[in-house]
């Protein structure tokens, strides 16, 4: 049976307030220990969890500070062109889901023009008296009968 959905709001109680986190923590770790194994790759984390009672911050570390350590001094002596290598905002991931949407119209549009165009000449070479042709559909129709010449002689010719 799947979970309920997870109110997102500050939970009053302080007990269980301590041992969601605990348990939300855990479930992090864990998360972030397949990731590694799966994908071979090197992660770390930090988790702040707020002032404990002795005013001091309780900082969670994953895999043993020492560690972490050594993988935030690697990143940091990396230089920042090749740290931001990788990063996407979302201006950039939305114009390039532009740009992409675009292109696929275009190659829609053009294929479509192509269907046209051979519904034309198919009913130009059954019943020619019957269609009205409009100029523009015309010259698309010449231009495209041409093309269809030149793609039928550079077969003839690499053959």
């Amino acid at each position: 049976m799947a979970r309920a959905r997870v109110k997102l709001a500050r939970i009053l109680n302080e007990s269980k307030r301590r041992a969601t986190l605990k348990k939300r923590r855990l479930a992090l770790i864990k998360s972030l220990q397949a990731l590694c194994v799966l994908c071979k790759v090197k992660a770390c984390m930090i988790v702040c969890d707020g002032l404990n009672d002795q005013s001091t911050d309780n900082v969670m570390v994953w895999p043993s500070r020492k560690e972490v350590k050594t993988m935030v001094a690697n990143f940091n002596s990396v230089p920042e062109q090749k740290q931001n290598k990788k990063n996407v905002t979302h201006e950039k991931f939305l114009e390039n889901m532009l740009v992409n949407e675009k292109s696929k119209l275009q190659a829609l549009k053009k294929k479509n023009d192509q269907m046209e165009i051979e519904e034309i000449l198919h009913k130009l070479h059954s019943a020619p008296t019957s269609i009205d042709l409009q100029s523009g559909k015309l010259s698309q129709a010449y231009f495209y009968i041409e093309e269809l010449i030149k793609m039928i002689e550079e077969k003839e010719s690499s053959s």
